[in-house]
């Protein structure tokens, strides 16, 4: 088996991890009454408790200098506004609607490769690129009517997620290890280590306790999954391949109910349309990688 083919399962893997996580951030949103700046806090102190322990046992520490110290900075601060973006979008509109129109993450990549990276794409990689997109509006209009507010936070958060990816391929390439595995791993807990040290402030600010980080433990078991799986296909594939799998995340979800929950499904119409859609997706994710 190949690195990239490694990589691409990898990308599977954090897509559907990253689905799960943000129907569990509009639960938790409901149930803890978490939004926002707070709700940002908590779950990165979460994230910062659960990252702590390999950054320590495994000595990720011992590669840090200046170089690391900047790469850090560029994926943390675009990391966290786009964060932010997303939870203030999801808590605007939901989650069914958020996840689809992540796919505007692949366009503006794009772009950024072409532009900043001279990187350039196959006319058939752009049909796919134009089909993603397409279908994830689609996808994402079943679920409800997008809003000006929610729409602007997803072009925020997708486009600050661009950048904090980039920087995190970059990272994990310059880390001196010879094992993928570790470079993958000491990129993931650099990001969260530095993201929840950031965040210790606002325990003062906006009043979190323990029992609100508590709350957020499945939000960060599931996005520290899913990163397991997106940075480990940035660096194995490259970041445009990975974000083009992570489009499947909103269709996944749909596939997972018809396989299982059918018998719960109560407007079937609505429900076929997200399964073609979902079958169209994966096949637009296909014709990219032909």
């Amino acid at each position: 088996m190949t690195l990239e083919t490694i990589g691409i399962i990898l990308g599977f893997f954090g897509a559907f991890a990253q689905a799960l996580n943000y129907a569990v951030t509009k639960d938790c949103q409901e149930k803890s009454g978490q939004q926002g700046l707070r709700l940002l806090v908590s779950e990165h102190l979460a994230m910062f408790s659960l990252t702590l322990f390999p950054f320590l046992f495994f000595r990720h520490y011992a590669y840090f200098c200046y170089e690391v110290f900047w790469y850090v900075v560029a994926i943390v601060v675009p990391y966290l506004v786009a964060q932010y973006a997303i939870n203030k979008a999801i808590a605007l509109s939901d989650a069914s609607i958020v996840s689809p129109l992540m796919t505007v993450k692949v366009p503006i990549l794009a772009l950024v490769s072409l532009f900043l990276l001279d990187r350039g794409f196959s006319s058939v990689q752009y049909l796919a690129i134009v089909m993603i997109i397409s279908l994830g509006w689609y996808y994402s209009s079943l679920s409800g009517r997008i809003r000006l507010w929610p729409l602007f936070y997803i072009t925020l958060g997708c486009a600050s997620f661009c950048f904090s990816d980039l920087a995190m391929t970059r990272l994990t390439h310059f880390i001196p290890s010879a094992s993928r595995a570790e470079q993958i791993a000491a990129g993931i807990t650099y990001e969260y280590i530095a993201s929840g040290l950031l965040a210790i402030p606002g325990i003062f600010y906006c009043k979190v306790g323990v029992r609100d980080i508590w709350s957020t433990k499945w939000i960060a078991v599931l996005w520290l999954l899913s990163m397991v799986g997106i940075v480990g296909c940035f660096n194995l594939t490259g970041v445009v391949e990975g974000n083009i799998i992570q489009t499947l995340r909103s269709v996944i979800g749909v596939i997972i109910a018809y396989l299982f929950y059918r018998r719960y499904i109560r407007d079937g119409a609505t429900f076929r349309k997200k399964l073609f859609i979902s079958i169209g997706m994966f096949l637009a994710v296909a014709l990219y990688y032909c």
